[in-house]
């Protein structure tokens, strides 16, 4: 019998909101890839049978255990990875398990790798609903120290569960996510003119794509287009695509009170993964100016795409970015709108930093993280 590796899927989302970002967007390209790769062990994802990927196909080295527990609840979700998972991966003669958001079945005393995406709930614990960071502080807590390996998803984060968790340099290894082959420079500008007038965007605009929430710093990105529209010197539209994630509330809040117009800034909710290229390819800039973030995967896929990035130049969004991109002060609304005048008004810069952008986004893909994945499952067996 092959060796079974054992992943939990249910925060795979299907749904049109922001649950379908993030993890969910982590776990769906690894599964596609875990069932591309050919490999000599079988990897056992359990995950909802509501939330299946659209054309994730099982073969003899991915195993789809499909529930039909309601875990699109989160507390229904907490009850089977502690309670129903670890009687699952012991009646499935599961050899290693993952859990690829922090938390590990306390039930479970056999080898594991858990993937810490970030530590924002210890570093800023104010972007967060008021029980939450309690909750995951101590569960990443416990996991940490039991995980046999712990992936994280960038330098950054490496050294953020090094540090602040306590954990030996040698347990924990660096993953780095990777960005979807769709995304790309589309070079039918018919169908990019197309989708613009689609979508009332007929004249250039500005674009942050991801959850509305605290942490993306979106007050401030505001306030510096506001300061901008104040100069007299920007006329393009600022679009804050993605879905309401929690706490939003006072950032469509904030947006009203500037009294612009939904001509000039426009929330235009979720966008399905196949929409986001066409998004990132008919923007005229990316901006992502985010206070805290363990990878930065729109900025990722804005670079592949070719658009110039303006971005922050905390946390991993350096590592992420390199030099093909704009990097500022989250904190400073004067920086953030002078580095979105220059770009705006520099098109040699844009055009550099879009071809640099390219060839940063090569450096990342999902094949090269699942391969480093199962590498990592491998050795926390003890195969390596």
């Amino acid at each position: 019998m092959a060796v079974r590796f054992g992943i939990n899927a249910h925060l795979v989302s299907t749904a049109q909101s922001y649950r379908a970002a993030g993890t969910s967007r982590y776990l769906t390209h690894l599964l596609a890839e875990f069932s591309a790769a050919p490999c000599d062990e079988e990897v056992w994802a359990y995950l909802s049978d509501r939330h299946v990927p659209h054309g994730l196909v099982p073969n003899e080295h991915l195993v789809l255990a499909r529930s039909r527990w309601p875990t699109y609840r989160p507390a229904v979700r907490l009850l089977w990875e502690q309670a129903a998972w670890p009687v699952l991966l012991r009646k499935d003669r599961i050899a290693l398990a993952h859990g690829p958001a922090q938390v590990l079945p306390l039930a479970w005393s056999g080898p594991s790798v858990v993937t810490v995406h970030d530590l924002a709930f210890m570093v800023d614990s104010t972007t967060f609903r008021r029980r939450s960071p309690t909750y995951l502080r101590v569960m990443v807590a416990l996991a940490a120290k039991r995980a046999s390996r712990i992936i994280a998803v960038s330098e950054w984060t490496r050294k953020d569960v090094i540090r602040l968790l306590g954990v030996r340099p040698e347990k924990v290894v660096c993953v780095y996510e990777g960005a979807d082959s769709r995304h790309r420079p589309i070079e039918d500008l018919n169908a990019l003119e197309a989708f613009r007038q689609d979508h009332g965007l007929s004249r250039p605009f500005i674009l942050y794509l991801g959850t509305i929430e605290p942490r993306k710093n979106l007050i401030r990105l505001i306030d510096a287009y506001v300061e901008l529209r104040r100069r007299g010197c920007i006329e393009f539209p600022l679009v804050l695509a993605g879905g309401m994630g929690p706490l939003h509330e006072p950032i469509r809040a904030h947006a009203a009170a500037t009294g612009l117009g939904p001509e000039d800034l426009r929330f235009v909710g979720f966008v399905p993964e196949e929409e986001k290229p066409l998004w990132y390819n008919s923007a005229s800039l990316f901006v992502y100016p985010s206070q805290y973030e363990g990878f930065g995967l729109p900025a990722l896929e804005a670079l592949s795409c070719g658009t110039p990035v303006l971005t922050s130049n905390r946390s991993s969004l350096p590592e992420v970015i390199g030099e093909a991109g704009m990097l500022v002060d989250p904190l400073d609304v004067a920086a953030i709108a002078d580095g979105i005048q220059r770009l705006l008004e520099d098109q040699r810069l844009r055009e550099r930093l879009g071809a640099a952008g390219l060839a940063q986004a090569k450096r990342f893909s999902w094949q090269a993280a699942a391969r480093q994945t199962l590498d990592v499952y491998r050795s926390a067996a003890g195969q390596a």
